[in-house]
């Protein structure tokens, strides 16, 4: 679990609830009054529409497993991965063999081998020259690359979307409180009061909009930004182990040089392990 994002989310909400709170209390007015269900399905719905619009359906669906990705941490460190690399490329130097009994166990710090490391090896073991090796890691990293760049693009779409929708929903609401202005009120019925009220549901679909817009859809967009970054990282990383490991080149010499992709404070000397 990423308890960045899960620490934000509770915080904000927290702080979000109490100032509603707060602010319902000084004017007597009930928490409830927050709450628009017409409002919520002009935003939300008007937002996933317009997305499906720009974006093929396929991409819109896949909004909903990305929900998983945002919360979920990677489970293991740079350092892990080198030292991963590392160990295949002492097994490789000792034989195929070895390389192929490493391949099948697990790493260690990691409960799994991650799937780029897997599969150049795996190029290395049928023979794969290393050029080619290179080629097709890097055509693999773009592709990746491009595929969560859009993923990012239809969050941030949504981001984009929902204050527009907002504002067309209170949009609505003026045009149906403006049009009752000159009607006759109903018996019993106060026309300063229900004016009020009107107003006050006009205005929730652009405060629906904003929130989800600031508070949900940008912050998880630029989340996938910023795993997308780390993951350019990540990907050169291994195939430069990979390519290494290729050309049996000592384990020494691999930690050393994948070394140069890690924080300072990550790097790893023979002697710490």
């Amino acid at each position: 679990m990423n308890l960045g994002t899960l620490i934000g989310l509770v915080l904000g909400t927290g702080l979000i609830g109490t100032a509603a709170y707060l602010s319902s209390a000084a004017t007597g007015v009930s928490l409830m009054a927050l709450v628009d269900v017409v409002s919520l399905l002009i935003v939300v719905g008007g937002s996933i529409a317009a997305t499906a619009i720009a974006f093929k359906m396929k991409d819109v669906i896949r909004l909903f497993g990305l929900l998983k990705m945002i919360f979920k941490d990677d489970g293991f460190t740079l350092g892990d991965v080198v030292d991963d690399l590392c160990d295949l490329a002492e097994a490789n130097r000792r034989g195929r063999k070895e390389l192929e009994a490493a391949l099948s166990s697990n790493p260690q710090g990691m409960n799994f081998r991650m799937h780029m490391v897997k599969d150049g090896c795996e190029l290395i073991l049928g023979g794969t020259r290393i050029d080619d090796i290179e080629t097709i890691m890097e055509n693999m990293e773009a592709y990746r690359e491009q595929r969560e760049t859009q993923e990012m693009n239809v969050m941030k779409s949504l981001g984009v979307y929902a204050p527009a929708f907002g504002m067309v929903g209170t949009l609505i609401g003026l045009v149906f409180m403006l049009g009752g202005m000159g009607a006759e009120p109903a018996e019993g019925v106060n026309p300063q009061e229900a004016m009020g009220k009107a107003m006050a549901t006009a205005l929730l679909t652009t405060l629906y909009g904003a929130l989800f817009a600031n508070f949900l859809f940008l912050p998880f967009a630029d989340k996938l930004k910023g795993k997308n970054e780390d993951k350019k990282v990540q990907s050169a990383l291994i195939t430069e182990g990979i390519l290494l490991i290729g050309q049996k080149v000592h384990p020494l010499q691999v930690r050393e040089k994948l070394n140069a992709y890690l924080p300072p404070k990550m790097r790893k000397k023979p002697e710490d392990e």
